[in-house]
């Protein structure tokens, strides 16, 4: 049974659907209060500081803050995000198994081409239920799943049961885009509705549903010199855009600044990746350059 559901946006202060869709909620509650009335819907705005500045964070990523040893530390952190993350935690959590939030659906933008693109973050069986039925439904939905020991992942979704990190793009940051506005608000409208079906024990009696699942595997970074420096290349054109396509050895991957195309070298045991998040803007300081997955069809 699905008791308590919560809605964020925000978290990410600049990825501005999110921010303006819960907005829009808080002012009119009527938005979404009818779609499951077996749950508590909640709403949040998770980063109010790095949204007034309409930057990623002030401080620190607030979505790399919710590690256990990050919320254990006893000592007051300095840094905002930091505070917030114990602030969320109370609220919602606290994380582990005594949560009071059964499902936290968190939605984010992407400077990257990922269409709607649903991280799960555990083999939950409403979210890979809801999220099958929603590829169904929305034909740029596509699902990510990253495998994480819960405890450890440091996202803000995981001090709940359960949740979907809903990113949506490409849409540059800071910015807003009125139709990916208005089919993001009707895709966690879904979610809330399918969450009702669920309650109703119907939603677990469709039949199982055929999905392509890009599991994480590993991130890329940029070409750079030994020893660290500025990035020695751009992804390659060919590539750029292509996000959830197959990457195969000798494939064009970066492009240097004097014209030089880099290529794939492969997976040492050859199997076949399938990159997203490329060229993602808010990656760059984390030096990654795209996220490479492994694609596999399953029944859900």
């Amino acid at each position: 049974m699905i008791n308590t559901i919560v809605v964020a946006g925000g978290t990410h202060g600049n990825e501005r659907t999110g921010v303006s869709l819960v907005q829009k909620w808080m002012a009119h509650p009527e938005c979404y209060e009818s779609l499951c009335k077996s749950a508590n819907v909640e709403l949040v705005l998770a980063n109010p500081e790095a949204m007034r500045l309409n930057r990623r964070y002030r401080d620190f990523d607030l979505n790399r803050a919710f590690s256990q040893t990050c919320l254990d530390v006893s000592a007051e952190p300095s840094q905002y995000e930091f505070r917030r993350a114990r602030e969320l935690n109370k609220m919602y959590g606290p994380k582990g198994e005594n949560t009071r939030t059964d499902l936290l659906l968190d939605v984010h933008n992407t400077g990257s081409n990922m269409g709607y693109c649903l991280i799960l973050s555990a083999r939950d069986p409403f979210t890979m239920k809801a999220s099958a039925v929603l590829t169904q439904e929305f034909e740029d939905a596509w699902i990510y799943y990253q495998p994480e020991e819960r405890s450890a992942s440091p996202y803000f979704g995981t001090v709940a049961k359960a949740d979907v990190c809903i990113e949506i793009g490409p849409q540059q940051h800071g910015t807003l885009n009125a139709a990916i506005f208005e089919r993001s608000e009707k895709l966690v409208k879904r979610y809330l509705e399918l969450a009702d079906e669920w309650n109703r024990g119907e939603l677990q009696k469709r039949e199982p549903i055929q999905v392509e699942v890009y599991t994480q595997f590993c991130d890329l970074g940029y070409p750079k010199p030994q020893g660290g420096g500025a990035i020695q290349a751009m992804i390659h054109p060919d590539l750029d855009g292509r996000d959830y396509s197959e990457l195969k050895k000798g494939d064009k991957l970066f492009r240097t600044f004097d014209g030089k195309d880099v290529l794939f070298e492969g997976e040492a045991d050859g199997r076949s990746v399938y990159p997203i998040f490329i060229n993602e803007p808010a990656y760059y300081e984390k030096d990654i350059a795209m996220s490479l997955t492994l694609k596999t069809v399953e029944n859900w």
